[in-house]
């Protein structure tokens, strides 16, 4: 018998689940929903190197990770260690494409969670770039002035040139375990300001030379709704031996936005962190661009492996983990 609401008793919601777990279990968090790109194929059927259909790369899906094995050092080629794995909880696939980026209207290549996709998950912060105060926050043009209140940074144009920048500044940093990058932006007034790059400086400040650069194509920064990026740092930019398209991808409300990842010539991850720095374009004068929770993280893939349940409420992936090269040979290799 239906409930007066229409819902069958004992249903789970497990989107609230998730929410309300987040606040009181660190199992429960948002996710990165990452798919290499799919190739195309010659008359044989071998694969060649022309990308059919884009990777996606979808940031903010909730999940509960519930940890089976934790460490298991099984070495793989390459220096790849399977070492662990985990039952993934997600909602259901309706409510998965309820979310902006995965709605088949905004985005026509997802689909459902298949085999061998992944969630990537943040295994530990390794610096989080503060955005609760302006000291140390710096325009490269001189017309832009700071304000924080204790959660983000408010960068406010005054009489902007054509490109603008303004980025934060610190003493040596060690960034070196990190591979991956990740940020929250958002905009206001001008509809058409652009985040032409992102540069972080390792090893120097303000120099191009010891800089990697991302470059979004035409991406404009949304206003009233906060557009999280989440890409891979120096070493992440391809997945296994499989070149990422363009770099890698920053998508918004389902479009992907290729992004060129250049490094410049005397770029060491192995330096320390110095600036890290946002380009715009197209602001008026009063416009504001305002970041959060910018920070460089070590990120732990779970390959789905299986689907274990699925019903109308949610479903659970038997997942393994793989890790890249340990960080004791990190630095010894290069």
């Amino acid at each position: 018998m239906l409930s007066s609401q229409g819902v069958k008793p004992g249903s789970i919601n497990m989107g609230r689940i998730l929410r309300q777990l987040a606040h009181r279990s660190n199992q429960s968090r948002k996710v990165v929903y990452h798919r290499p790109p799919i190739y195309g194929k010659d008359d044989y059927g071998v694969e060649n190197s022309a990308i059919t259909t884009a990777e996606l790369l979808l940031p903010q899906l909730p999940a509960l990770i519930r940890p089976a094995l934790t460490a298991d050092y099984q070495l793989e080629k390459a220096g790849v260690n399977i070492i662990g794995a985990a039952r993934v909880y997600t909602p259901n696939i309706q409510t998965i494409k309820g979310m902006s980026n995965f709605n088949q209207d905004n985005n026509t290549n997802f689909n459902e969670i298949e085999g061998w996709d992944r969630f990537v998950d943040s295994q530990r912060t390794i610096y989080h770039i503060p955005t609760n105060a302006t000291g140390s926050w710096t325009s490269g043009t001189a017309d832009v002035t700071f304000a924080s209140d204790g959660q983000q940074i408010t960068a406010t144009f005054g009489a902007p040139a054509n490109d603008d920048t303004f980025y934060y500044t610190t003493g040596a940093t060690n960034t070196l375990e990190a591979d991956r990058l990740r940020f929250q932006i958002m905009s206001s007034g001008a509809s058409d300001i652009e985040l032409t790059n992102i540069k972080s400086y390792n090893g120097e400040t303000q120099d191009s030379a010891y800089a990697i650069t991302y470059t979004p194509a035409s991406l404009s920064i949304p206003t009233g709704s906060w557009m999280t990026v989440d890409v891979p740092f120096v070493s992440g930019t391809q997945v296994g031996s499989t070149p990422v398209a363009s770099g890698t991808s920053i998508y918004r409300d389902g479009a992907r936005y290729a992004v060129t990842v250049t490094t410049g010539a005397t770029f060491d991850y192995e330096a320390d962190f110095r600036d890290f720095e946002f380009e715009i374009s197209g602001a008026a004068s009063g416009n504001t661009v305002m970041v959060r929770d910018i920070k460089f993280y070590k990120s732990i893939s779970w390959h789905v492996h299986s689907l274990k349940e699925l019903n109308d409420e949610y479903m659970i992936f038997n997942c393994v983990r793989t890790s890249g090269k340990r960080d004791s040979r990190r630095r010894a290799y290069g």
